[in-house]
């Protein structure tokens, strides 16, 4: 029989030491960048009291550990240019980080111009379709679903289909 080992973190229903807040905080950041929504949320699952957490995040805005415009400004270019995501799916996956909507705007119109999204969706094609789309209406419906899926725009979705197979875009 296994033998429980005691928890090191404090559960919802806990008592932190005063000041145990920041460091809870500063332990969360020391494993990755996170946004200010993403800490308060941890924190309140930690059991930080609610009155507690904005100062906590002023504290680490002070400090220079939080910094969401940078962290949303850098997760939107990776996730274009790493991921190859559209700007559907960039949106989508800054927003389940926790940004504000505005920093969220901000983000997408310095990323997303209609070139660099048309040449993220030709690469995306290109990496999934190493040996070219499959022909007809069928491989069309693959290229458009699959570009669908990483968030592009549906005009995005038919042009980058149409330029890998000239047949498709004469009408067909």
């Amino acid at each position: 029989m296994k033998r429980a080992v005691p928890r090191s973190r404090p559960r919802g229903d806990a008592v932190l030491p005063p000041g145990g807040g920041i460091e809870l905080a500063i332990g969360m950041l020391a494993r990755r960048p996170l946004s200010e929504g993403e800490v308060a949320l941890r924190l309140a699952r930690k059991g930080v009291a609610e009155g507690e957490i904005p100062a906590i995040l002023l504290r680490l805005r002070e400090l220079g550990l939080l910094e969401d415009a940078a962290l949303c400004r850098r997760l939107a270019c990776s996730y274009q240019e790493d991921r190859r995501y559209g700007p559907a799916r960039i949106a989508w996956k800054l927003a389940s980080r926790r940004f504000a909507r505005d920093l969220v705007e901000e983000a997408l119109r310095e990323v997303a111009s209609p070139g660099a999204v048309a040449e993220a969706a030709a690469f995306a094609l290109r990496k999934k379709f190493r040996e070219g789309i499959p022909p007809g209406r069928e491989g069309a419906a693959k290229a458009y679903r699959f570009l669908a899926g990483r968030g592009f725009p549906p005009d995005v979705c038919r042009a980058a289909g149409g330029r890998r197979r000239p047949e498709f875009s004469q009408g067909d």
